[in-house]
């Protein structure tokens, strides 16, 4: 009878750890690989994109700033991500930064997404909602605008 019991207090444990685990292992945040630790032209990459003139203030990081700040002013509830940072091939760098606003119904995503060229360290935009952040010269041209009038 005292095997029994030790038996199903070890049952009894086992299940009581794994709870605990399989709940802490659901509220972590997802591990992303940080390609900053290793690659040092990514950190720069992520600095250029960061430090370059915005359209309407002096770089893109404040010009995500105030985006925020105009979401809430207006009370909609939003979450910022990280900037993120990933390798395309050599030289040649992506750097994003995803702001999840909420909608009328549901969450909006906006991925704010740059193309870093290392070689000559030119920045293009990559994502709709960047465009909005890009001073008007740095755009891409629009199709056909050679017949608009």
């Amino acid at each position: 009878m005292g095997s029994i019991s030790y038996k199903n207090i070890i049952v009894l444990s086992v299940l009581v750890l794994l709870i605990i685990g399989g709940f802490v292992f659901s509220q972590r945040k997802p591990v992303t690989p940080n390609i900053l630790l290793n690659d040092p032209k990514a950190e720069e990459a992520l600095e250029l994109v960061r430090s370059h003139p915005a359209r309407n203030a002096p770089t893109l990081e404040q010009a995500v700033e105030q985006y925020l700040q105009g979401l809430e002013a207006k009370g909609t509830p939003f979450h910022k991500g990280e900037w993120q940072v990933g390798k395309e091939q050599p030289g040649v760098y992506a750097v994003r930064i995803l702001i999840r606003e909420k909608g009328f119904n549901q969450w909006i995503e906006r991925e704010f997404a740059w193309r870093v060229m290392m070689k000559d360290q030119t920045i293009r935009v990559i994502s709709l909602a960047a465009i909005y952040f890009m001073p008007f010269h740095e755009l891409p041209p629009l199709p056909h605008q050679d017949q608009i009038s």
